[in-house]
């Protein structure tokens, strides 16, 4: 069941967001009528878009798990969305509780959500191992200089880096790619990034009529095919297998029988 929150009116609720879809299709309640609205409109193009949320989801813990083992603990997930199981948060919790990670996201309710969230789980007097940041990819230097980031993450150590079904909300007038860049060459030798990126190389009719609906709903939605989202990566180099259907990166499970049922790419590269 979904419900409306209760929200400060300077917020917007009547457009819809991307962390709200993802929300209200993970079977969260921190959705509105607008994000529903195109969630479901999202659905009738992919009606299995639900479970590709959820392999997205999967993939972020596998890939996290996957740099814990690396020795990483620090994380910057940006495009975090709301607070939910199988976020960034809950699973360095559980393979690498003494990680710290910062999350950032441009709508302002996944950080009010978030801050609340982590009000709950901390006792007095103890210094947050997860901080939330309300900022844009669009502008990674404001990121990297954020006061919040800098007391959380020494950035001369390796850092995981998550853009997880992020960079599909900026056009290719946003140049993602050098955003991207900013953000890789701020990080130090043995850091690691996680990209996941939808598709239209899997169903191109689906898709397309999934950037229809985004159109009207007034939001950005740009999939690649294969080759841009290598780009991504850049120069570091990949890790096996390098970039694949979301459901083929490191399964936890047998093998998927049909992996391109999930319309994303993702891989994991490490700056050498």
């Amino acid at each position: 069941m979904t419900h409306d929150q209760t929200t400060p009116p300077t917020i917007d609720t009547s457009v819809p967001h991307s962390a709200r879809m993802y929300d209200y299709w993970l079977g969260g309640s921190s959705n509105f009528a607008a994000d529903r609205a195109l969630g479901q409109a999202f659905e009738q193009a992919i009606p299995s878009i639900r479970t590709m949320a959820r392999e997205n989801r999967r993939f972020l813990g596998r890939a996290v798990r996957s740099m814990a083992e690396a020795g990483i603990r620090q994380f910057l997930d940006i495009g975090t969305g709301i607070p939910a199981a199988g976020d960034t948060h809950s699973v360095t919790e559980i393979i690498a509780p003494d990680s710290r990670v910062v999350c950032v996201d441009n709508d302002p309710i996944v950080h009010a959500h978030a801050q609340a969230h982590a009000r709950t789980r901390m006792t007095d007097g103890e210094q947050p191992r997860t901080v939330y940041l309300q900022a844009d990819l669009r502008h990674p230097d404001q990121i990297l200089e954020a006061p919040a980031l800098k007391a959380a993450l020494d950035l001369d150590r390796p850092v995981g880096l998550l853009l997880v079904a992020i960079l599909m909300l900026l056009g290719d007038e946003d140049d993602p790619w050098a955003s991207t860049a900013t953000l890789f060459d701020a990080l130090p030798p043995g850091s690691q990034v996680a990209i996941s990126h939808p598709s239209q190389d899997f169903n191109p009719s689906a898709m397309a009529e999934v950037v229809r609906a985004a159109e009207q709903g007034h939001m950005t939605l740009v999939p690649r095919d294969r080759g841009q989202v290598e780009r991504f990566f850049g120069d570091w180099g990949l890790v096996a297998p390098g970039v694949v259907p979301v459901m083929s990166w490191h399964p936890e499970d047998d093998r998927p029988t049909d992996p391109n049922a999930a319309y994303y790419w993702a891989g994991v590269a490490r700056k050498p």
